[in-house]
């Protein structure tokens, strides 16, 4: 910011592997994070709570239940969320309540199908991962060994960046993002006894990291004047109660799909209307399955791990702006050879406008269930 870089060691003086450490002192009461201390973080002494994003799900449970732990004199938590709705939350807990069970068992097998999936791309050698896996083992105490560890994953990054398109390397992402989550899912509640898929998971860990990501979502530069405070005021709204009832208990879904989410019969009959629109006013002949392009646009941005943050962790209102934009960008660069759905998106505000409202709602959609 002001052409000034701002790390977290640098703005608190303190290496992030101490701050949990002087954070449990007596020096520090307050401690503000952003997409940080979810899991993981056990300080026993935390009684309050400050929530200033959504929350969804796992998610949410795992970032509330940070006050949970038990501290002498520790006799009360509270909460002061000024993002998530009352009932949300409750939801987001109620499968953990009581009882947890499950639908149906989550296929284990389906590791070895994105497994699959990942090696028909022909980005991996096994000779590579062996080598990769080989030194790691016997450098987990020399730092000195990690350019060469890199060395040897950047080789399949040259083939990502020559053998794929533009679409097919969106699409190794991920399927190797969901392998590496599924993967580590299943091993924690099944032995899979497998230690190539194991170790497919050490070198697909640092090959994500590696790999090429494309362009995050660009927002305003922040300036002094956005940041200035002039005044502030506190307004309760209303008091509810989030316990829920000792039977409220939901079950847990399997994991058993990795790709985008099915049209509902309301976004089927919103798509009708806009094709309609589209053929009226250009007097095209547009049918459903032209339609599945904009889809693929679509799945694309859900697909973005950056952008499937900003429509699970914003207010509608507040991301639809910079949505429409990418929305808008990502089409263009895929319509480039269709000039007759490309100019009929182009001139048509009214209809596009239309069809990216239906898309965001599926896009915001689409983010919820995969978290």
């Amino acid at each position: 910011m002001d052409g000034q870089p701002y790390t977290e060691a640098g703005m608190n003086g303190i290496g992030e592997k101490e701050l949990p450490r002087h954070f449990d002192g007596a020096d520090y009461n307050v401690l503000v994070v952003a997409e940080k201390y979810q899991t993981g973080f056990d300080q026993p002494k935390l009684v309050a709570m400050y929530v200033d994003r959504k929350l969804n799900g796992l998610q949410a449970v795992q970032t509330l239940a940070r006050l949970n732990r038990i501290y002498p004199g520790k006799q009360r938590t509270f909460i002061l969320d000024f993002r998530n709705e009352v009932d949300d939350i409750k939801d987001a807990f109620r499968p953990y309540y009581n009882v947890t069970f499950m639908e149906e068992m989550s296929d284990p097998n389906q590791v070895y199908s994105l497994r699959d999936r990942l090696v028909a791309f022909g980005i991996l050698r096994e000779e590579e991962i062996a080598r990769f896996v080989s030194r790691f083992v016997g450098a987990r105490q020399r730092a000195d060994e990690r350019p060469v560890l890199e060395g040897i994953v950047r080789q399949a990054v040259e083939r990502f960046n020559e053998v794929l398109n533009e679409e097919h390397q969106e699409e190794f992402r991920q399927v190797l993002a969901s392998f590496l989550r599924f993967y580590s899912f299943i091993a924690q509640v099944v032995n899979l006894s497998d230690t190539d898929l194991e170790r497919l998971h050490l070198y697909g860990s640092w090959l994500q990291r590696i790999l090429p990501s494309r362009e995050a979502p660009q927002g305003e530069d922040v300036t002094d004047d956005m940041l200035e405070l002039s005044a502030y005021r506190i307004v309760g709204q209303e008091a509810q109660d989030a316990r829920l009832e000792p039977d409220a208990n939901a079950p847990l879904s399997p994991i058993d799909r990795f790709g985008a989410n099915p049209f509902t019969e309301e976004e089927h009959r919103a798509l009708s209307e806009i094709i309609a629109a589209f053929n009226t006013r250009h007097g095209t002949n547009f049918t459903d399955e032209d339609y599945i392009r904009f889809e693929a646009v679509n799945e694309d941005i859900v697909g973005d791990e950056d952008w499937a943050e900003l429509l699970r962790n914003n207010l509608p209102q507040d991301v639809r702006p910079r949505y429409d934009a990418e929305f808008m960008r990502r089409t263009i660069q895929a319509f480039q050879r269709d000039n007759a759905m490309r100019n009929a998106f182009m001139q048509d505000k009214e209809a596009r406008d239309m069809l990216m409202t239906l898309m965001f709602q599926r896009a915001v959609r689409g983010a919820q269930d995969a978290a």
